[in-house]
């Protein structure tokens, strides 16, 4: 992988610049083919891999966010697997980092009241859907030029109850942004308020107060740590933000706040009601959304079905031996959790030539005038690629899970289903495969 901005990763990137790279992990940025819009790309090669562990939670990061719908949090749009690597790909979010943003120190009290609210919230969103992210900190805490907040990096998150083994003898966390139990290798939501306590208190004073001289200092300074010798600082601050961090930075857990809505409620904001999507609410947006869409969607099949007429003469598609893709993306992020699944590929296999020859008329969008999808294919195959993930299921039977390629299909007319337990409604269609 070369730093070059005309070079395609995974036959749907095309790579502006390498932003890290090391032996195995790769952050770029991107512009997503199929998508149409700049995106962060997160590589992982698999080739050589030591350690399991940095798979597992790589996998775990892209299927935690998908969850996870929060304008505070950063979003992911696909997430694959291409020969040796794994990939992610995230929302484009142009921005610093807190550690900057604290470094400029050109905030006003109110800014920094801002910022922190916003991080409470997002907190607030990951802890009722079950997530802790373990490792809070001013460098995964995005800010731009608007002072919108966005959490990123949930590499080290867990679900509550999950059973995901760390070895003992690793400490998972940024030492010096820690909570004493994190240390001791206990799980809670509580952990990541700590940690959520000493950004803000930092981003306040500039001074991180466990800070020290190496690891070993850091971590005895968090075990140890003597809230009174802060006291000084945190009188500087207003009241509410005063009370806010001393609750949050309490080592005994049964003295610390256990919530983030309580951290919120400290500062005087009543954080919105979250409820986590259930079927029944999923099902109501998705209902709302093809009542208003409707109009749009037959006036868009009517221009379709009148342009194929004038452009084909009236020919079908099984007539014209066209290789397609049938293609439908979300063009807004906010409906991800409004439509079953957003299938992002669905292709047949050609030969190079005639791909070549095609080239122009090679992707075509089928009109939905007839839940059937017709696909020529010279060898009998399908690829199938969906965001975020799915189950493949062909005629009944499960044939493995997204990504898929070229998989083997006799002649005629195939039901395609995709199934992800987190979408209320499967993705099916009809696919008919022409000798």
């Amino acid at each position: 992988m070369n730093q070059t901005s005309t070079e395609i990763l995974f036959d749907k990137f095309e790579i502006i610049d390498c932003l890290k790279k090391d032996g195995q992990t790769g952050v770029y940025l991107a512009n997503h083919i199929y998508l149409g819009k700049k995106i962060l790309l997160k590589t992982l090669n698999t080739e050589g891999l030591s350690d399991k562990t940095i798979l597992e939670r790589f996998k775990r990061e892209a299927k935690i966010l998908a969850q996870l719908d929060h304008p505070n949090l950063i979003k992911v749009l696909d997430f694959g697997t291409y020969n040796n690597f794994f990939y992610i790909s995230f929302e484009y979010f142009e921005s610093k980092n807190l550690r900057e943003v604290i470094n400029n120190n050109n905030l006003s009290v109110e800014d920094k009241k801002y910022l922190i609210v916003q991080l409470l919230k997002a907190l607030k969103v990951a802890h009722q859907n079950q997530i802790i992210h373990r490792d809070i900190k001013p460098e995964n805490i995005l800010v731009n030029s608007k002072l919108i907040l966005k959490i990123a990096d949930f590499g080290l998150a867990l679900v509550v109850n999950e059973n995901f083994l760390t070895n003992s003898s690793t400490i998972v966390g940024t030492p010096s942004y820690m909570a004493p139990e994190q240390i001791r290798g206990e799980r809670s939501q509580q952990t990541d308020l700590f940690s959520a306590g000493l950004v803000s208190y930092e981003l306040f004073t500039e001074e991180n107060p466990v800070l020290g001289k190496d690891v070993g200092e850091t971590i005895n300074n968090i075990l140890n740590f003597d809230l009174e010798k802060c006291y000084s600082k945190l009188e500087q601050m207003p009241v509410e933000v005063h009370s806010m961090i001393k609750s949050m930075l309490q080592n005994n857990l049964d003295k610390r706040v256990k919530s983030a809505a309580e951290a919120l409620s400290l500062l005087g904001v009543e954080a919105e009601e979250f409820t986590p999507v259930t079927n029944s609410t999923s099902k109501k947006k998705l209902k709302n959304i093809l009542i208003y869409s409707l109009p749009v969607i037959v006036l868009a099949i009517v221009i379709i079905v009148f342009w194929f007429q004038k452009s084909y003469n009236g020919k079908s598609f099984e007539n014209q031996n066209i290789p397609l893709t049938v293609s439908q993306s979300a063009n807004n992020s906010e409906q991800k959790n409004n439509v079953p699944l957003e299938t992002q590929k669905i292709s047949s296999s050609e030969s190079a030539t005639k791909n070549s020859k095609m080239n122009n008329q090679s992707e075509q969008t089928i009109s939905k005038t007839e839940n059937v999808k017709t696909v020529n294919s010279m060898l009998g195959s399908v690829s199938v690629d969906c965001y975020p993930w799915a189950d493949v299921d062909i005629d009944s039977n499960k044939v493995g899970i997204t990504p898929i390629w070229n998989y083997s299909l006799t002649t005629g007319v195939h039901v395609l289903k995709l199934i992800n337990s987190k979408y209320p409604t499967s993705y099916i269609e009809k696919i008919n495969i022409i000798p």
